[in-house]
């Protein structure tokens, strides 16, 4: 009778090099702008900014 043996580990190391890769593109730096995170967060902070004045002006 053969006996299986299973593989552990692979898809977690695989999974932990593509997440590591796509962590990478996004906070290397895109010219200008710098990177996509960088840019991410001006755009959050400016919709607040733009939003706590909405809310700041008189009824």
């Amino acid at each position: 009778m053969k006996q299986i043996r299973h593989q552990t580990g692979q898809s977690s190391t695989e999974y932990l090099v593509v997440s590591l890769v796509t962590l990478m593109l996004l906070g290397v730096g895109s010219g200008e702008g710098g990177s996509v995170i960088t840019f991410f967060l001006e755009a959050i902070r400016t919709g607040f900014e733009r939003f706590s004045g909405f809310l700041s002006l008189p009824l």
